[in-house]
């Protein structure tokens, strides 16, 4: 039986538009020509598959609507040229468009500074192979924090794709799946022993990593502990106090690059570089991704009369983002890990002491378009409505 939210108490045409009145006492309004657009019958097609019959310059813009009327679950609408099309209850709620269901359907990050480690996300890998449902959770403590901590987890680098296969696809980069050690020649900042300021990976990239697959293989006896900030949480400082400044790093673009001489696992040479603001907003002006890194700066291309404000909020952003209060601090073990959202969380580590065996952890990552598909995907089977959330596109806006 449909829940109140599902099912239609009446439904009319006003004004030329298909009103529906739900038993929970919503009221939804649609253009015809969003439902004549959207009508997925067999000659229409639909956009999940991309197979379409219908056209846009197909359908007049002042399209009418012949009659509407509730058959079963649902609604079927006849045109004027006789064609009839049918949505589900279900489909017509989750994609109302009034103000109150948009703003229904975003999601809202839980902001974080350290007062979180009394009560930080964790998921056992195990339970989540053997559960979807704890899959599940997992993957939305990720959405929701921009993290989890991973048990459970294998310590040895040759089952490591169990836990990337947890977030969705790998994606392949110049690193490839990366062992974090100490070593000789260091082209790597996270080869070297020295504490490591929170910061995102690959900023240099257009389309940066999405979440991070972050295993511990063998930690040190003596630091090297995992740190986190929320760069959400960051922005939000940034902007109440210093308002200006958070609206030039928001339209600034900041250059970043990284040059590898080649001796990474893939051994070819590569630069890149990319010009894009630290703070990226949604079209609704909530901040959907960050991209900071102070260690991959490069020269900045800016108008002489911006130079020193971009670099005085720069100064301030880092500033809170090395701040104390912000910083949560996490002793990973071996076979313990996290997943996290490189495009809202900075990552660091504190220093630690050379020892043998050395210290040793793998990362790797997803893209985050395959993590929130594997999300929907679970969500299709256990959650149906919450498939159709709309999630924060990181750097992509």
């Amino acid at each position: 039986m449909l829940s109140a939210r599902h099912s239609i108490r009446s439904v009319a045409i006003e004004n030329g538009l298909l009103v529906l009145t739900w038993e929970d006492s919503h009221e939804s309004r649609f253009h015809p020509i969003w439902l004549r657009h959207q009508c997925w019958c067999p000659d229409c097609g639909t956009p999940e598959t991309g197979v379409r019959g219908i056209r846009l310059h197909h359908i007049d813009e002042g399209i009418s609507i012949e009659s509407a009327v509730v058959e079963g679950n649902g609604v079927q609408v006849t045109w004027p040229d006789g064609h009839r099309s049918e949505y589900a209850a279900r489909w017509l709620r989750n994609h109302c468009y009034s103000d109150a269901e948009r703003a229904r359907r975003q999601v809202q990050p839980v902001l974080w500074d350290r007062t979180l480690s009394s009560d930080i996300p964790v998921g056992s890998l195990i339970e989540a192979e053997a559960d979807p449902a704890a899959r599940l959770k997992i993957l939305e403590m990720v959405r929701d924090y921009g993290f989890c901590k991973i048990v459970d987890a294998p310590a040895n680098r040759e089952e490591s794709q169990r836990m990337i296969r947890l977030a969705g696809a790998q994606r392949q980069t110049h690193f490839g799946t990366y062992t974090l050690k100490k070593k000789t020649t260091v082209t790597n900042v996270g080869d070297t022993t020295g504490p490591l300021d929170p910061h995102v990976d690959e900023p240099y990239r257009y389309a940066a990593i999405g979440i991070t697959v972050f295993q511990v293989l063998r930690p040190s006896s003596n630091g090297g502990a995992s740190t986190l900030v929320d760069g959400f949480e960051a922005a939000r400082h940034l902007k109440e106090q210093w308002p200006e400044d958070f609206e030039l790093l928001c339209k600034t673009p900041i250059t970043c690059q990284r040059f590898d001489p080649g001796d990474n696992s893939h051994g070819n040479m590569r630069w890149y570089k990319s010009r894009l603001p630290v703070i990226r907003l949604d079209d609704r002006g909530k901040v959907c991704g960050v991209r900071m890194n102070e260690r991959q700066i490069s020269p900045l291309d800016v108008p002489a009369d911006q130079v020193v404000p971009v670099y005085r909020a720069l100064k301030r952003l880092f500033e809170i983002l090395y701040s104390e209060d912000l910083r949560l601090t996490l002793n990973l073990k071996a076979g313990e890990g996290l997943l996290f959202d490189n495009q809202r969380l900075l990552h660091g580590r504190t220093g630690f002491t050379p020892e043998t065996p050395p210290r040793a952890v793998l990362t790797s990552s997803v893209d985050l378009d395959d993590f929130h598909s594997s999300m929907r995907l679970l969500q299709r089977d256990l959650d149906p409505d919450a498939m159709h959330l709309e999630l924060q596109q990181g750097m992509a806006g």
